[in-house]
C-alpha cells in the first residue's frame, strides 16, 4: 500500500516527470473508450520506463494542485476493472496497483505502474482516434511506448532507443541467471578495497575541487554526503563521446521515490556542462539539498549532496539522520551502479565504492516515519564517517541490494547501532523497490 506521506511528496514536486503523471478529475466508469486508452498509453510507457511510474488522478496536470474526486469518480476506480481493460491492450499482460486515498480531505486515486519484469510491454491492439479520416491512432498494435523528458507518453521510433529497451530486457534476464548461479555455486564475499591508481587519483582530486567551488563553497562547508564509484582499471576514453556519457548517467538514474538519483541532469533547472575529461552537473532548489555530479569518460563517478534532514522544515537544526532514508539511499546508489556499469565493464572487473558523510559528531539516527520508532539513541561520536566496498560487477549484478545492505549496516555501526538486523534492512529495501512506502 502506498503511503499518504509518499503521495504528499509526489504532489509537492509540483510538476510531472518521466516517472510521474498528473490527471485531472474524471470517472473510470463513465470515461469513453478513447479516454481510457489514453491512460493505457501512459501505462504502456511507464511499464517500459526505468522503475515504472505513478499516475495521480485528481491532480491538475497544469498546476500540480489537488482537485480531488467526487465520491462517484473515486469509487469508479476499481483495481480489477481497471486492469481488465488494460490487459486487453498489453502484451504480455501488465498489472498495475490502484490505490484510493484521502489527502487533506480530498479524494485522489494513485495508479502505480511497475516496470516490466522480463520483456518490454507491447501494445496488443490498435485504437483509432475518433472517426479520424487522417488515420490517427491513440494506440498502435505492436508499438513500444516510452516516457519522454517532457513527461509525455510516445511511441519509440528511434532505433537506438529501441535497442536500449530490448537490451535492458536481456540484461534483466542475465541478472536473474547470475543471481541463481551465485546462490548455488559461490558464497557472497566482499573484496578488500584497493587504492586507486595515479590516474584515478588525479581525477578524484579534480572532482573534489569542483565540489568545493559549488554553491559558493557551501556544499562542502556544510554537512554533506560524498559518493565515489570507480572501475578497477583505468581507461581514459572508456566512454568515447561526452553525449554518450551524459546519456548513460541519465538512463541509469533510479526513480523509485518520484524523483531520481541522481537528480542532476533530469530536472528543468539543472544542466550538463563538459570539461576536459567528462561532464558535470549541479542542481539547487529551495527546500531540497544541493547536489552535484562529475562523470568521467574513464567511468569514474563522483557525487556530492547536502544532507536532506538539514534542509527539512521538520528536522532543521535537530542534527538527525533518518535510518530509513539511509537504507533507501544506499539501495538507490547500488541500483544506479549496476545499471551504469552493467554494459561498460566485464563481469570479472571490480568496482570500488567509497561513501562518506561529514557533520556526524553528535548526530542521531531517527526513523522519520511516525509509525516506526527507534527505541534507543544511536549517535555518532566522530566528526565524519567513511565506508568502502569493492565488488565485482558479477556480484553487483547478481545482488545489488545485498551490497546496499552492507554499506547501510556499516554506516549504522558508525552511529553505534551494532545490530541492525538483516531482515529489517531487507524489508525496508523491498518497500522501496516495490514502492510500498
Amino acid at each position: 500500500m502506498i503511503s499518504e506521506q509518499r503521495v504528499r511528496e509526489l504532489i509537492a514536486l509540483g510538476n510531472e516527470n518521466r516517472n510521474l503523471d498528473y490527471k485531472g478529475a474524471f470517472s473510470w466508469a463513465t470515461a469513453t473508450n478513447e479516454e481510457k486508452c489514453e491512460i493505457v498509453k501512459d501505462v504502456l510507457a511507464f511499464a517500459n520506463a526505468r522503475d515504472g511510474g505513478i499516475i495521480l488522478v485528481g491532480v491538475n496536470d497544469k498546476t500540480g494542485v489537488i482537485e480531488g474526486l467526487t465520491d462517484e469518480q473515486f469509487t469508479s476506480f476499481d483495481q480489477t476493472k481497471f486492469n481488465d481493460f488494460v490487459h486487453k491492450h498489453t502484451d504480455p499482460r501488465h498489472t498495475s496497483r490502484v490505490h484510493r486515498l484521502n489527502i487533506d480531505g480530498k479524494k485522489i486515486v494513485v495508479i502505480d505502474v511497475p516496470e516490466f519484469t522480463d520483456v518490454p510491454i507491447l501494445c496488443k491492439s490498435s485504437v483509432q482516434k475518433g472517426n479520424s479520416k487522417a488515420n490517427q491512432f491513440i494506440l498502435r498494435q505492436a508499438g513500444l511506448y516510452k516516457r519522454t523528458d517532457k513527461a509525455t507518453s510516445e511511441l519509440i521510433e528511434d532505433a537506438d532507443e529501441m535497442r536500449e529497451l530490448l537490451n535492458r530486457g536481456l540484461l534483466r534476464r542475465q541478472d536473474e541467471l547470475l543471481r541463481a548461479f551465485k546462490q548455488i555455486l559461490l558464497p557472497q564475499t566482499a573484496q578488500l578495497p584497493s587504492e586507486p591508481g595515479v590516474e584515478f587519483k588525479n581525477e578524484i582530486q579534480e572532482g573534489e575541487k569542483f565540489f568545493r567551488e559549488l554553491d559558493d563553497g557551501k556544499l562542502i562547508q556544510n554537512p554533506h554526503w560524498f559518493l565515489l564509484m570507480q572501475p578497477e582499471t583505468y581507461a581514459k576514453r572508456r566512454i568515447p563521446k561526452l553525449i554518450d556519457l551524459q546519456n548513460r548517467v541519465q538512463s541509469s538514474a533510479v526513480s523509485l521515490r518520484g524523483w531520481s538519483f541522481p537528480i542532476v541532469g533530469r530536472v528543468w533547472n539543472s544542466s550538463w556542462s563538459n570539461f576536459g575529461a567528462g561532464s558535470q552537473s549541479f542542481y539547487s532548489s529551495p527546500g531540497r539539498s544541493p547536489e552535484g555530479i562529475r562523470a568521467y569518460q574513464s567511468g569514474l563517478i563522483l557525487w556530492c549532496s547536502g544532507v536532506a534532514e538539514d534542509v527539512s522544515q521538520a528536522y532543521h537544526d535537530k542534527n538527525v539522520l533518518s535510518f530509513i532514508r539511509v537504507i533507501y539511499s544506499t539501495t538507490e546508489w547500488m541500483l544506479f551502479a549496476k545499471r551504469y556499469f552493467e554494459s561498460l565493464l566485464s563481469l570479472e572487473e571490480s568496482i570500488r565504492f567509497k561513501v562518506s558523510l561529514t557533520g556526524t559528531l553528535g548526530r542521531s539516527l531517527i526513523s522519520a516515519d511516525p509509525l516506526v520508532d527507534l527505541f534507543e539513541n544511536y549517535q555518532a561520536q566522530v566528526p565524519s564517517i567513511e565506508v568502502e566496498e569493492q565488488i565485482t560487477l558479477s556480484d553487483l549484478r547478481s545482488d545489488a541490494e545485498a551490497v546496499g545492505r552492507r554499506i547501510a549496516r556499516r554506516i549504522f555501526e558508525l552511529f553505534n547501532w551494532n545490530d541492525p538486523g538483516e531482515e529489517m534492512l531487507h524489508v525496508w529495501q523491498q518497500k522501496l523497490i516495490n514502492k510500498q512506502f
